[in-house]
């Protein structure tokens, strides 16, 4: 990053995923240490938008931000995903003269601190994956796998530690990738290596692939037996039909995706099985929708992520005939009330346990988040210190969350 003389106030926003709040911190330790102050938008000289593009309508967003903050006279640096992918888009916007920070500039940093909010520190594990999905514009932007140093990787997680952080999230565009292109080390050895740091924290893994998380299965559980590690999956299904998969380019079929999650249950009962389904995908039929919906009811995973497919340039699956949007978003709606139906008959099923929780943020309407091993949600209404562990009883469940008292108070 070529930045201004030192002490330019600037502030960040983030689009997307929980690798561009990696970057985002990874950018924020890079100002700090150039000299630069971290502060609000109404107060910065210059604000970085680090972009995604992953969807049309996340890319309408982050142009409209731009807008604004061209009428605004702010001056603006863009990074992310479509400063990589997508620059044309963003100099139609800001003009040909607008600084530009791709991911892969940000990853070429040596600067291995990331600045954290509160008690959670987001830290990348790699760059880029090893996938070629026909629908992603990610890959253009972030490229072929490479995984970083795991002693890097772990003197940033002892950073956090020492600085305070008590969740550390562990984020790639695909976890269970990691050490692939290298021969030294896999995900299971580097979360051994993580969970070996001294202090009293949690890991919450991220999104694993399912066609690079089989053949490393049976470690990796191994490896979230650690007490560190929440007992969460953040698996991607995308269908439930083969056919659709095969035109995804995903590399895995449905009956290794329901073992994998079978395995994963009887490794640990008590754990949060997280997928994300596309719906309206150019090639899926009513049929192969119906499909989805009886794998969703079958898998009955305790989180989902469903996204409306949106066609996204450059890539294979742009090129063939869209649904209908009205059609994506009537399959979409009959998914996400099935999932929710699903998830607070499992939820209710937690009302009256007794379980322990570790205090994380506080609530935006007062109160305080907590999370349990599995990293369910937990709502608390009492003020409790961040970072402190208590026994809580679940009063109340939603199918989002869980809303609970501190047990004998």
């Amino acid at each position: 990053m070529n930045l201004p003389v030192p002490g330019t106030k600037f502030s960040i926003e983030t689009f997307g995923c929980t690798a561009n709040t990696g970057d985002t911190m990874k950018m924020r330790a890079i100002l700090r240490k150039s000299g630069h102050e971290i502060v609000e938008e109404h107060k910065a000289e210059v604000v970085i938008v680090n972009t995604c593009t992953v969807t049309k309508r996340t890319e309408l967003n982050v142009l409209k931000r731009l807008n604004e903050l061209k009428q605004q006279g702010k001056e603006v640096i863009v990074a992310g995903c479509m400063a990589a992918a997508q620059p044309e888009l963003v100099r139609s916007i800001l003009g040909n003269d607008v600084a530009l920070v791709t991911p892969q500039d940000i990853c070429s940093s040596k600067e291995q601190e990331f600045d954290f909010d509160g008690l959670i520190s987001t830290i990348p594990i790699s760059m880029g994956c090893t996938g070629n999905c026909t629908y992603c514009i990610v890959k253009q932007a972030r490229g072929e796998l490479k995984s970083y140093s795991p002693e890097k990787i772990r003197d940033a997680v002892k950073n956090a530690v020492d600085k305070g952080a008590k969740e550390i999230r562990i984020t790639a565009q695909d976890c269970s990738a990691y050490g692939l292109d290298r021969a030294d080390i896999k995900l299971p050895e580097l979360l051994k290596l993580v969970t070996a740091v001294h202090g009293e924290f949690r890991v919450r893994v991220g999104m694993m692939n399912p066609f690079t998380l089989l053949p490393i299965l049976d470690d990796v559980l191994d490896a979230f037996d650690s007490e560190k590690i929440f007992k969460f999956f953040h698996v991607p299904v995308q269908s439930g039909s083969d056919r659709v998969l095969n035109d995804m380019k995903r590399n895995y079929k449905i009956d290794e995706f329901v073992d994998l999650v079978a395995t994963i249950r009887h490794r640990f009962e008590y754990c949060t099985i997280s997928t994300d389904f596309i719906i309206g995908f150019p090639t899926e039929t009513e049929t192969e929708f119906l499909v989805s919906l009886n794998l969703l009811e079958r898998v009955k995973p305790e989180k989902v992520n469903i996204t409306r497919f949106s066609p996204r340039p450059m890539t294979e699956a742009a090129k063939q005939k869209d649904l209908l949007e009205r059609e994506k978003k009537r399959r979409s709606r009959i998914i996400s009330e099935m999932y929710h139906k699903l998830a607070i008959a499992t939820n209710k099923e937690l009302e009256g346990t007794v379980i322990t929780v570790l205090v994380t943020e506080k609530g935006k309407k007062g109160g305080v988040i907590a999370r349990d091993c599995a990293y369910r949600t937990v709502v608390l209404k009492a003020d409790l210190p961040l970072g402190s562990y208590f026994p809580v009883r679940i009063n109340e469940a939603r199918s989002t969350y869980l809303i609970g008292e501190v047990k004998n108070i």
